[in-house]
């Protein structure tokens, strides 16, 4: 597979000296900002600072097809960065566009670009603006804010840019709240160098409109379309003003999602011991929860300060076993629904919605939601070889709840029906080969000190329980398909249960 690279940036230095930027996306020092079937975003904190890594998915056989003599859309991103900065537009700073291609079809396509400092997207910018307690404050804000957004498309479309997703996520303000300044996003959706139409310009203003609408009084939608119209004569503002808001409305009746509704309330409980580098990013991932409580079993790092300044309620309970430490967790929260992470997982944004929503209209006989997880592991998302997607019941009523199984094969038991989630819980399971492997010892350790005394162990057990594992994981559930590294695992998932049967065979043989 041919790799192409378009910018000049030192690969090795951010993902080491294979260059791979799936090592970016994949790794725990990546936040997730967004995780869906067409495109992985992930924020990256790297030696020359934070940068953004857009992972261009190809997920089907037509988009590969597609592809062939065709510029991929990171290609396309980077050079319409280099577009738009030339312009004078605001843009995030390029670092490179990566391709890998087979037979001229496209694989894989990242866009790496430097984080824009001090910037949030617009609508969260707005919220902040209507969040000021001083009234005079917040009405100077609302209007600079308008007046800067209405020139600001106004000054794309003369300049002949047409993006053709412009809502406010794609659009990033930063400066001050009487001067704010505005920055593109999704660079692959813009066409430049020629005549916006009217039918594009609608578009746009729609777009926009919708999506800040919401927040927006009709003050503000008409000032925004002043600034946008410049010196047009009244009775062409008029009939732009027409024009959009008969065209968002139909949108909203045809495409418009409703807002999320409030449902229960949600405690999220994490059990932990030395767990300093991973915790934050856990805890980031879950600070819409209206209830966080960690569990230290004994931390010699930094564990329980770092958890405090995410405001978590954090107690310590000396390490009783995985599924003691649970139920404790568990009889600590307070919220009517509880969701249980491990420190090295973190919740999806499309996840915490789609909790929200379920849990708005939940039916009376449901305790509990199975969600899957997707483990990051040698630089790839692991959708074979049996990890994915063994959805499990992380989210339940907490007066209907109680932890059970063996350690460290915890599971909580719910009476009542379960459904399952869609959206993913990213596990980060292992740092290296070596983690894995250690992690494997001291598992195994946990899992032997459970079996019964007495339990005999022979042949059987020590060589065709692991060579079924690894034929169930490397051929039934597709792990070849990950090459070398499927092979590994398959190994490795043999291995442990080798081990743990050996561990018992190992204590019963002894006086």
């Amino acid at each position: 597979m041919r790799a192409r690279v378009a910018g000049h940036v030192d690969l090795a230095s951010l993902v080491g000296p294979d260059g791979d930027p799936d090592r970016l996306v994949t790794s725990a020092r990546c936040t997730l900002r967004k995780f869906q079937a067409k495109v992985v975003v992930g924020r990256v904190e790297t030696a020359r600072g934070w940068i953004y890594v857009k992972r261009y998915n190809v997920y089907a056989l037509r988009v590969a097809l597609g592809s062939l003599g065709r510029r991929s859309p990171a290609a396309a991103a980077f050079r319409n960065a280099r577009a738009l900065a030339a312009l004078g537009i605001g843009v995030p700073r390029p670092l490179a566009a990566i391709d890998y291609r087979l037979a001229g079809m496209l694989r894989r396509s990242f866009f790496l670009s430097d984080e824009v400092p001090h910037a949030e997207t617009s609508d969260i910018a707005w919220r902040r603006i209507l969040a000021l307690t001083d009234a005079g404050a917040r009405r100077r804000a609302r209007r600079a804010f308008a007046d800067a957004l209405g020139a600001f498309f106004a000054r794309l479309h003369a300049a002949g840019v047409y993006h053709s997703d412009l809502k406010d996520v794609n659009v990033l303000v930063r400066g001050s709240r009487t001067a704010p300044v505005f920055v593109l996003l999704d660079l692959e959706r813009v066409a430049i160098g020629r005549p916006v139409s009217d039918r594009q310009r609608l578009k746009n203003l729609v777009q926009i409109a919708r999506s800040l609408g919401r927040l927006a009084t009709r003050a503000d939608r008409l000032r925004w379309l002043r600034a946008y119209l410049g010196r047009a004569d009244r009775r062409v503002r008029r009939g732009w003003v027409r024009r959009v808001l008969r065209r968002e409305r139909w949108k909203e009746r045809l495409r418009g999602l409703p807002p999320v509704p409030h449902g229960p309330t949600v405690s999220c409980t994490i059990v932990c011991q030395d767990e300093a580098t991973q915790i934050a990013h856990a805890l980031d991932s879950v600070a819409w929860c209206d209830e966080v409580v960690v569990v230290d079993g004994g931390s010699h790092d930094a564990t329980p300060e770092i958890a405090r300044q995410y405001s978590a309620r954090v107690l310590h309970n000396p390490w009783p076993g995985y599924r003691a430490q649970k139920q404790f967790a568990l009889d600590a929260a307070t919220s009517d629904w509880v969701l249980n992470l491990d420190a090295d997982e973190r919740v999806s944004d499309e996840l915490a919605t789609e909790i929200r929503r379920a849990l708005a209209t939940v039916p009376a006989d449901v305790d509990g939601f199975a969600i899957p997880r997707l483990v990051a592991y040698l630089g790839r998302w692991w959708y074979h070889g049996g990890w994915y997607p063994r959805p499990v019941a992380r989210l339940a009523r907490r007066t209907r709840t109680r932890w059970g199984g063996t350690d460290p094969h915890d599971r909580a038991e719910v009476p009542g029906r379960v459904l399952g989630l869609r959206a993913p819980i990213f596990h980060y399971t292992y740092d290296d080969v070596g983690d894995h492997l250690r992690t494997v010892s001291k598992l195994t350790a946990v899992a032997a000190a459970e079996v019964p005394p007495g339990r005999r162990v022979g042949v059987g057990r020590l060589m065709l329980e692991p060579a079924w594992r690894f034929f169930r994981a490397y051929v039934l559930r597709q792990g070849f398909r990950e090459g070398l590294p499927g092979f590994f695992v398959a190994a490795t998932d043999a291995f442990y249960l080798f081990l743990r049967w050996a561990r018992v065979w190992d204590r019963e043989r002894r006086p």
